[in-house]
Parts: C-alpha cells; sequence; structure tokens
C-alpha cells in the first residue's frame, strides 16, 4: 500500500463522545470519593464555592436594580441583592457558618418533604392504591434524616453536606460512565 492510498478511518464521534464520557465519569468518581473520605473538606469548598456565586449573583441583581427595568420592583430588588450579597460574604469567609445553615436547610426540606410524601402516602391508602407504603417509607427516611442532622449539628451537620456532595458526584460519574459504556456499545455494533 502507498502512502496515497493508506488512509486512517476517522473515529467516529459517537466512540470519541464515550471516551469524553468515561473520564469525565472517572474524574467525578474520584472527586465524589474524595468528597465522601473528607466530608468536611468538601462541605467547606461546596460553601465557599456557593458564597462566591451568590455574591456574583448579588452584584448582577443590583446593576439591575439600577437600571431601567419597569416590570421589577426597585426596593424588592435591592434587597434581594443585599441578602445575596451578606450571605455570600458570610458562606465565602466564613465557610463553616455557610455549611452548617445549608445542612439546617437541608434538613427542614427534609422534614417539609416527608410531611408531603407521608399525606401522599394517606391518599394512596384511601383511594384503595396499593403502592401507598412506598411514599410512607420514603416519609420515614426524610424524617430520620432530618432528625439526625438536626442531633449531630453542628458537626454532623457539616459533614452531610460534604457526604451529600460526594455521593451525588460518584452517582453523577457512574451515570456518565454507564451513558459511555452504551455509546461505545453503539458504535461498535
Amino acid at each position: 500500500m502507498t502512502a496515497a492510498t493508506h488512509h486512517t478511518e476517522p473515529r467516529s464521534s459517537t466512540s470519541t463522545g464515550a471516551g469524553i464520557l468515561f473520564v469525565e465519569g472517572a474524574v467525578l468518581i474520584l472527586f465524589g470519593a474524595a468528597a465522601i473520605a473528607f466530608p468536611l473538606f468538601a462541605s467547606i469548598a461546596a460553601a465557599v464555592l456557593l458564597g462566591w456565586i451568590l455574591i456574583a449573583s448579588g452584584i448582577a441583581g443590583l446593576i439591575g436594580a439600577f437600571t431601567e427595568r419597569p416590570h421589577l420592583h426597585f426596593g424588592w430588588s435591592l434587597l434581594s441583592s443585599i441578602v445575596s450579597i451578606a450571605a455570600g460574604l458570610v458562606a465565602a469567609f466564613y465557610p463553616l457558618a455557610g455549611v452548617l445553615a445549608l445542612a439546617l436547610v437541608i434538613a427542614a426540606w427534609l422534614a417539609l418533604d416527608g410531611v408531603g410524601s407521608m399525606m401522599i402516602g394517606i391518599n394512596l391508602r384511601r383511594v384503595g392504591s396499593r403502592s401507598w407504603g412506598w411514599p410512607v417509607v420514603s416519609a420515614i427516611i426524610d424524617w430520620v434524616l432530618a432528625v439526625g442532622i438536626f442531633m449531630l449539628a453542628p458537626v454532623g451537620g457539616a459533614l452531610i453536606v460534604g457526604i451529600i456532595v460526594g455521593v451525588d458526584l460518584v452517582f453523577g460519574g457512574v451515570a456518565l460512565v454507564m451513558i459511555g459504556a452504551a455509546l461505545r456499545g453503539q458504535a461498535r455494533a
């Protein structure tokens, strides 16, 4: 074969996409495992990141509040922007306080979500559905987690945020790896 007739087949975009998903998934799994192994560090990093996001959001809100936007109320826009900046400054420069606040918000959400799930379960039982137990179990788990976070505060509450971030990263990474595997399988078929 001469150089003029020799050519290589370009890698398909599906195969390349699968490889990228594998790499991204592996990175997420590694970061997730690190967050689970070092939950306090992950919690603080998440709080600092959230703090800077809130600061940027508040600054953007201030800019918007002082530009002509007749559909928005100036006072409420200004208040919302100032609250975002203040909360962001606390989270960015006092991240442990931000983590504790975030943990308490998660616990409150779990408690309220448990109420909603329980009401769904009760309603499903009332209408004769055989699946009424699943939302009841979900409600009980929500309440156990909420009580656990409240009882473990402040230290355990701070750790839970990092664990949640870690678990989310691991499952996100696994999902990407599995999507990559499916794409690779399609490319070979």
